[in-house]
């Protein structure tokens, strides 16, 4: 038999979600950890990857799984599918894994490694740089890719510094732009750059004003699939050499939500940079 339990955060949409939700979420999950096998947290489906990865740093050392589902449709519309996704998460919080998924359909995904593709039923969410974890058919699958339910000592941290930009870079975007991003003095930036990690070369003393007022700047591709390799070009090399810091393979909603769970842990540029580059919660790839 499966008892269940049922505690409300709040009632919104997801796109009002704040890293405060993050932060009730992740505690009240502490409160209950020790008498519950799992978790699921019932989302909306346009934020959820944030709150996802938000989890994967705020609760670590999970020896059980924390599944986020939602709906594309209300559970009281006909052919909604909010109850096949409740039953799929509810069946995936029984699994073994232990680990933050997210579930939309018969897939179940990583939470930090998720991104919502599209408005449809049948692949809400993708992982394009990382295998599934499990997926319900006739049988349930379980593959080698997930994290397994295992003795360990859960870890919570739930500090976030939510005072940070993001820019996504397009040809001809004025320099005057980037000028007075910096006076508005945020505490980390996120940059979308070209391919692997190319950018205009006029931007870089920009860079440099932004490293020398010890700003974090995390580089991200604009690719879905594509990894950031500051190695590739000399031109690349040059960024390195700044300070900037690769993103790596993380998923752009997850490397917003890491600088700010970074931010949160310390204010010195050497360590963020040494939390952004490694793998915390099976984000990226080594």
């Amino acid at each position: 038999d499966v008892s269940l339990d049922f505690h409300s955060i709040a009632n919104l949409g997801s796109s009002e979600v704040t890293p405060t939700h993050w932060v009730q979420i992740a505690e009240k999950i502490q409160s209950l950890y020790d008498e519950r096998d799992g978790f699921v947290v019932i989302h909306g489906t346009n934020t959820m990857s944030y709150t996802a990865s938000a989890l994967s740093f705020a609760l670590q050392n999970l020896s059980k799984p924390i599944v986020l589902t939602g709906s594309l449709k209300p559970i009281d519309d006909l052919g909604s599918d909010a109850r096949m996704n409740l039953t799929y998460a509810i069946e995936t919080a029984l699994l073994d894994i232990a680990e933050v998924c997210i579930v939309l359909g018969p897939h179940v995904l990583r939470g930090n490694r998720a991104k919502k593709a599209d408005q449809s039923m049948i692949e809400t969410f993708q992982s394009p740089k990382y295998p599934e974890l499990a997926e319900f058919n006739v049988t349930t699958k379980l593959y080698p890719s997930r994290i397994v339910r295992r003795k360990r000592t859960l870890s919570l941290n739930t500090k976030f510094d939510s005072n940070i930009v993001s820019i996504m870079l397009h040809p001809g975007m004025p320099q005057t732009f980037f000028d007075a991003l910096l006076t508005a003095k945020p505490h980390g930036i996120v940059l979308r750059a070209y391919g692997l990690g190319m950018l205009p070369e006029h931007l870089y003393p920009w860079l440099r004003k932004v490293t020398k007022a010890q700003i974090p700047i995390v580089i991200k591709s604009q690719l879905l699939r594509g990894s950031i390799n500051l190695h590739l070009f000399r031109k690349q090399m040059a960024l390195e050499e700044m300070g900037v810091i690769s993103g790596k393979d993380m998923t752009y909603d997850c490397a917003t939500v890491k600088l700010m769970w970074a931010l949160g842990q310390t204010k010195n540029v050497r360590r963020i940079r040494d939390i952004m580059v490694k793998d915390i919660a099976g984000e990226l790839t080594q």
